[in-house]
């Protein structure tokens, strides 16, 4: 399921302009340690000049995997074009494409390989920061009196157990609609009782929030194989923190745990700006192409 939601940020395009000047810190990609599942990605992003003049400064930003999660290390990038990556402080690895000028009535694609290990046993660590992880915000309305209320009813002594009440109700009581073209949130879901994958992520979010888990959306691709990665094949889930580790928790595609392996994390959802992409689900631009997945 893809979000294709655009953004443009005068600042940020400054900023891209600027990459002749400014180096953003190149994080060196390592190869896969112990029995790490290894897989490789490929996608293809067309660019399209509409109009019948040459545009200039045109700029592309875009979600790669994950630099490191508890089950996935992003070991290298190709990318048919020059590109610059950056790290932002949640861990995304954000790609710039600057085209300076580019001809009336043209497309370039552009290729990327991406090579991911993966485990399926999270790695254990200290949860920095926990309470970035439990507050209330947009699509996430932890602090909704009904959600509160549902919260309270999932509750279980044992962190585990109530993280997994609160899967076992998203799946049995919200219906599948299918792809939505806009978010709408926890209390939606909540309310209507429906939604697609985005909507069940966030509900289960809400609820693990409200009873002190912290929790997180997360975005990107699940495939147990070398994958041909389609717009369409994006997917949300949820994950959850206990016994010192992220815990997979996908209530949509009724997934508790496992398979951790075949979920690949390209984005976390915060509702605040991190890196040049902002709020967008997938990538952002600054300019006039028409961009396809």
């Amino acid at each position: 399921m893809s979000r294709r939601t655009f953004l443009t940020t005068t600042a940020w395009f400054l900023a891209g302009m600027a990459l002749s000047s400014v180096s953003f810190a190149r994080i060196p990609l390592n190869p896969g340690e112990g029995n790490r599942i290894q897989k490789q990605l490929r996608f293809t992003v067309t660019l399209t000049n509409p109009k019948p003049y040459e545009l200039v400064d045109q700029v592309l930003w875009l979600y790669m995997p994950a630099a490191e999660t508890p089950t996935q290390k992003l070991e290298s990038i190709k990318v048919s074009v020059p590109y610059e990556r950056q790290i932002d402080p949640l861990g995304h690895s954000v790609i710039t494409l600057v085209f300076p000028r580019f001809a009336p009535l043209s497309a370039k694609v552009v290729s990327f390989i991406v090579n991911v290990s993966m485990s399926a046993s999270p790695e254990m660590a200290p949860l920095e920061n926990p309470q970035v992880w439990l507050r209330s915000e947009r699509y996430i309305e932890t602090d909704d009196s009904i959600m509160q209320s549902l919260a309270a009813k999932l509750k279980r002594q044992e962190t585990r157990d109530t993280a997994l009440a609160i899967y076992d109700w998203v799946r049995q009581n919200l219906h599948y609609t299918g792809y939505l073209a806009n978010d709408r949130g926890a209390a939606y879901a909540l309310d209507q009782r429906q939604g697609d994958c985005t909507e069940y992520a966030y509900l289960a979010v809400a609820l693990a929030r409200a009873n002190g888990i912290p929790a997180r959306m997360v975005g990107g691709y699940v495939t147990d194989k070398n994958a041909i990665l389609r717009a369409t094949d994006y997917h949300n889930w949820a994950e959850v923190y206990f016994d010192d580790a992220w815990r997979l928790l996908d209530a949509q595609k009724e997934q508790w745990l496992s398979p951790a392996e075949d979920y690949v994390a390209f984005r976390f959802y915060r509702d605040k700006e991190d890196n040049p992409i902002g709020l967008a689900h997938r990538y952002s631009q600054s300019g006039e192409l028409e961009i396809r997945f």
